[in-house]
């Protein structure tokens, strides 16, 4: 199945599955996820990640594309480790915000996968 197959059920049920899994992970204190497009890969799905420490971003970087494979597998899936995430005052998540301070990081990293600079 890919991006294009899925139903909104699908992915709703996806998203939620996702995000349990991630507020579950041992080495990320608070995470977002937003629903994208990227140029050249379509359909994705972008998590910033705070670690819970500095030394722990490889590991939750792993943890949170092997969490995102499970859930959401017909998506390319980024992780983006992040000092805070930009909420509104009632707790949203900023997403356009959010997206504007990562576009770069996912950028670089697209063009030198191996080494996946953040």
């Amino acid at each position: 199945m890919t991006a294009f197959e899925m139903t909104d059920s699908d992915l709703d049920s996806g998203f939620f599955a996702l995000e349990a899994e991630l507020l579950e992970l041992a080495c990320v204190r608070e995470c977002a996820l937003v629903l994208t497009e990227l140029p050249e890969l379509g359909g994705a799905v972008v998590v910033a990640f705070v670690p819970l420490a500095a030394e722990q971003e490889m590991a939750g970087r792993r943890a949170v594309l092997a969490a995102c494979q499970r859930s959401l597998p017909a998506l390319y899936a980024h992780a983006v480790a992040v000092d805070d995430i930009p909420r509104t005052v009632e707790g949203a998540v900023r997403e356009g915000e959010l997206l504007d301070a990562v576009l770069p990081q996912i950028a670089r990293d697209l063009m030198s996968p191996a080494v996946m600079s953040d």
